[in-house]
């Protein structure tokens, strides 16, 4: 079975692509502000910048399977943060 890694680049998904990323953005400047004096912060970013890439993932995603990856990543991604 071949599975076709692609993406999606219609009117719909770049418009949401552009959703994720500026909200992204702002919970990366307001993080800076209110993260500064965590001993861990490194790892918090790196969460976070993780579940904005499955986050982006699953809404480019062309077929299932790579959709079902995204879903589980910012599903992992978002445990993670929350134990955080």
């Amino acid at each position: 079975m071949l599975v076709n890694w692609e993406f999606v680049a219609d009117g719909r998904t770049v418009i949401m692509r552009l959703v994720v990323t500026i909200v992204a953005a702002l919970v990366h400047t307001f993080s800076i502000f209110y993260m500064g004096e965590d001993p861990y912060v490194v790892r918090f970013f790196t969460y976070r910048r993780t579940f904005a890439f499955f986050m982006l993932v699953l809404v480019t995603a062309n077929n299932f399977l790579i959709l079902f990856i995204g879903w589980e990543g910012v599903g992992i991604m978002s445990f993670a943060l929350i134990n955080f």
